[in-house]
């Protein structure tokens, strides 16, 4: 059995794992899934939850190129965390995996 902290950063996990994701979805689905099990994180919650899985290397920060039409890696920045973008490392999901194995 997981605590909530664990419990908390493997969601986050999860959802940043199927695509680049904003931080207004990340919230709203941690928020969606988080309900069923745990009390609901605040927003501030979820934020220190992904800055802290930014700097464990698990997930990546990105800004959107209007000119190249793509994805850029940037560095994570709590006063851009509303115009940046998400996304799951190998790393991240390799602890994902970990969290929800500890889980069952």
């Amino acid at each position: 059995m997981t605590n909530k902290q664990d419990e908390l950063e493997r969601v986050v996990l999860q959802a940043v794992a199927n695509d680049y994701e904003e931080f207004a979805t990340i919230v709203q689905d941690v928020a969606r899934w988080m309900s069923k099990i745990w009390d609901l994180p605040n927003k501030q919650q979820i934020e220190r939850a992904l800055m802290k899985s930014i700097a464990d290397k698990n997930v990546n920060a990105y800004e959107t190129s209007d000119e190249l039409q793509q994805f850029i890696a940037t560095q994570a920045d709590p006063q851009k965390i509303g115009i940046q973008w998400f996304y799951i490392t190998e790393q991240g999901r390799q602890r994902m995996q970990r969290l929800e194995d500890e889980e069952i």
